[in-house]
């Protein structure tokens, strides 16, 4: 008797392990979208600020970091950028922006991919004009966009795959293990 609700205890832990993994699985998947919305948002209040407050770099970006600050790991993003180029660092504002860029991506649902559009935006940070980095936003608007799309494809065909998966695989593994 000890033995079966042993047997039946662990089944039930497999398929609540295999459920819970598929579930963070699915969660990954539209906190990717999520994340790569809010990014598109900051853009275009960086993109304000940069034409109507005229607001040089690092304020710019801690006007951003303020904004976002609910929205993590964007609000750290911009906070990170704003820091170092008010502590006069030696490095370009394209350097420092990827720093930052690599300082949050191992926290974020960002893939490779993204975390070069997120990185694409370095190029005329603090080099150009200010019409020149509108630009570079602008482009960096477009590239989000197509990668925001594809997130979203990715989240609608994948969800409820590893939702099921997950269990029909833990149902498996069950069903091995007795």
């Amino acid at each position: 008797m000890v033995g079966l609700i042993c047997k039946v205890a662990g089944s039930l832990c497999v398929l609540a392990a295999a459920g819970a993994f598929g579930e963070s699985k699915a969660l990954s998947l539209e906190l990717r979208v999520r994340q790569l919305q809010q990014f598109q948002r900051s853009l275009k209040l960086l993109s304000a600020e940069i034409t109507f407050s005229r607001a040089l770099l690092p304020y710019a970006f801690q006007a951003i970091a303020l904004q976002v600050e609910a929205e993590p790991p964007l609000g750290e993003l911009y906070r990170h950028a704003a820091a170092a180029l008010l502590a006069g660092d030696e490095r370009s504002a394209g350097e420092i922006w990827e720093s930052a860029v690599a300082h949050i991506f191992p926290r974020s649902a960002f893939t490779p991919a993204d975390r070069e559009v997120l990185s694409s935006l370095s190029v005329s940070l603090g080099v150009s004009e200010q019409e020149g980095q509108l630009k570079q936003i602008g482009l960096t608007l477009q590239h989000l966009e197509i990668a925001l799309e594809a997130a979203r494809e990715q989240r609608r065909r994948n969800k409820k795959m590893w939702r099921y998966l997950s269990l029909a695989g833990g149902a498996a593994l069950v069903i091995l293990l007795l």
